[in-house]
């Protein structure tokens, strides 16, 4: 017995330890989304600051709008009277058709330059955003940007800033209209019957509460699918990137497959933010229903003599139909705020994820390397680099030998060497910034600005002329010398033959060219951009013979002004270097 209650007393205890555990995760969960939406906000505040001045002028002409809006059915519901009811001089009739037709003519001015406005703020505002995260991609190290599908990038950098457009265009102007449009409009309707201004007065708070309390739900199922559509988004896109080599897997069945049933997910996601959305719009339009019922039934029975109490007997055609008619637009300005309401959930969604890419950590060596890519200099200064105790990996795990050690100079030239994963690649991404060492360090002292210059296995090569391509890092290069870059490396000859020569299109996917010659193209950059230290990643991997000597002759030529550490295999570098490194699970090796 005693053995039982000591197994339910454990029973009881593990049980409160697992409630406890699922508590703290629920509390985790909750503060995690308070932060993500204290931080969305901030961003959006920060946003709207930057342009404030033009949106406070959007919501300026809107109030100048309310106003001729105002003077429009007020001058018409007096011309009505004046016709049905009184008969009126010519003059009076006159001035009321020059205050209804100047209204009606000022009214659309207005609301045109409210949105331009408007529309003026958002388009800052993006493009803004989108230069931040252009240079925050630049800035970043390509491994780091490698984790994320450039698909996902893609959906981030259009639909995710998109989404931003309607929270600031639209919302923003509008939440400070829905104030001060209906105070306007209220203090006409007290002006003509205090008892129906209560009536608008009363009603008017409970629009906004269900308002808020339904778009809290559309703005937490935005945040909470705002990440999953983003990867839908981008699997479309990864999907197409990979059509040719979908199709030499004869996988056509199965993507189509695959991507209906994203689709059908995607479609899902947006359906549920979408049905919370639309309720809002349900709820504001049936509040609005009864409240302008209210008005005209009070109204229609103070005319025909059945209500005597409060100011009904003040109440004439014109005051009636004057309020009747501005009832409607007395709402108006709230249900154009819960149209756009979604508007806000959507930016939220989207700002957080914004703020989470853009407040990432920059990389120095980034920065430094890519700091001036403007000199074609025809020497780089001298330069040092010394390697103390330096441990090469990722995430703190080591890769590959550790503890190296070794200094080089201006006019040296370092070959890294060993067998495949040995760390060779890896060193050269660290001396580039790109990740952070294990352990020890590494320093480049240098008098130049634009750092250092780094050619990996695979170049970056954009869907556009050679031209283009040499100008993104060279961006002063003038034709003369890119003709000469060129024909150093034993291209000028097959791009005039072949193509045409520096117009020639490299297509999608690096089409038209061989690997060959889209690597001395990326080469060709480093010579017209000399730098202090040049690291080159295999350089003659996918070189012949009789193209691979130019390519030796042009870092012969390199190395009379600059650093250079290669990492390679080719035994021909090899026996070029002044100084060379063996890595190896045995550990370095120097001579």
């Amino acid at each position: 017995m005693g053995n039982n209650h000591s197994q339910a007393e454990l029973e009881d205890t593990s049980n409160s330890a697992f409630v406890q555990q699922a508590n703290d995760k629920i509390k985790g969960a909750k503060a995690s989304a308070s932060l993500k939406r204290s931080a969305g906000n901030t961003f959006l505040r920060t946003q709207v600051n930057s342009e404030r001045k033009r949106l406070l002028l959007s919501v300026a002409f809107g109030a100048l709008a309310c106003v001729a809006m105002l003077f429009q059915w007020v001058s018409f519901a007096k011309l009505a009277e004046a016709v049905i009811v009184y008969e009126v001089d010519l003059n009076t009739q006159v001035s009321l058709l020059c205050i209804l037709a100047i209204s009606l003519l000022s009214k659309p001015l207005f609301q045109q330059a409210q949105s331009k406005f408007a529309h003026d703020a958002s388009v800052n505002i993006r493009n803004n955003i989108r230069q931040k995260m252009l240079t925050k991609w630049r800035r970043t190290s390509p491994l780091a940007l490698k984790e994320v599908s450039a698909g996902a990038y893609a959906s981030q950098f259009v639909e995710g800033i998109e989404s931003l457009d309607g929270y600031i265009s639209r919302y923003w102007p509008q939440q400070a209209l829905a104030i001060i449009s209906p105070l306007l409009i209220l203090a006409v309707v007290f002006y003509l019957n205090w008892l129906c201004g209560l009536l608008l007065l009363i009603s008017a708070p409970l629009i906004p509460t269900f308002m808020i309390l339904v778009g809290m739900g559309a703005e937490k199922l935005n945040q909470k699918y705002a990440l999953q559509r983003q990867r839908l988004a981008g699997h479309f896109l990864d999907r197409v990137s990979a059509l040719s080599t979908i199709k030499l897997l004869n996988a056509q069945e199965e993507i189509l497959t695959e991507v209906h049933d994203v689709s059908e997910r995607y479609r899902r996601v947006i359906m549920r933010t979408l049905r919370v959305a639309f309720l809002s719009s349900t709820v504001l339009e049936f509040f609005t229903s009864v409240a302008i019922a209210a008005l005209a039934i009070y109204i229609g029975f103070s005319l025909y003599g059945a209500i005597a109490w409060g100011p009904s007997a003040s109440l004439t055609l014109f005051s009636g139909l004057a309020i009747l008619i501005l009832a409607p637009e007395f709402f108006q300005p709230l249900r154009i705020l819960s149209q756009y309401y979604h508007d806000r959930a959507t930016a939220l969604g989207a700002a957080h994820h914004l703020v989470t890419m853009l407040s990432g950590q920059d990389s120095d060596a980034m920065r430094k390397s890519y700091a001036d890519t403007s000199s074609n200099a025809i020497a780089a200064p001298p330069a040092t680099l010394t390697l103390e105790d330096l441990t090469l990996g990722y995430a703190d795990k080591s890769v590959g030998p550790s503890s190296l050690n070794i200094t080089v100079k201006t006019g040296e030239m370092l070959v890294v060497y060993g067998q495949s994963g040995a760390g060779k690649t890896t060193l050269l991404n660290t001396l580039a910034g790109f990740i952070e060492p294990v352990k020890g360090s590494f320093t480049i002292t240098s008098e130049c600005s634009y750092g250092l210059a780094y050619l990996p296995q695979s170049a970056w090569i954009k869907n556009a002329t050679i031209r283009e391509n040499l100008q993104a890092l060279a961006p002063n290069a003038s034709t003369q010398q890119m003709l000469t870059a060129l024909e150093q490396l034993g291209l000028s000859d097959e791009l005039d033959i072949r193509h045409n020569g520096l117009s020639s299109v490299i297509g999608e996917h690096s089409a038209g060219l061989s690997g060959g010659q889209l690597q001395r193209i990326a080469f060709a950059r480093v010579l017209l951009n000399p730098s202090p230290v040049i690291l080159l990643d295999e350089p003659t991997a996918k070189l012949d013979s009789h193209n691979k000597a130019f390519v030796l002759q042009a870092i012969s030529r390199l190395r009379a002004h600059s650093m250079l550490v290669i990492a390679s295999h080719d035994p021909d570098l090899i026996e070029m270097a002044d100084l060379r490194m063996k890595l190896s699970e045995q550990g370095v090796g120097y001579s």
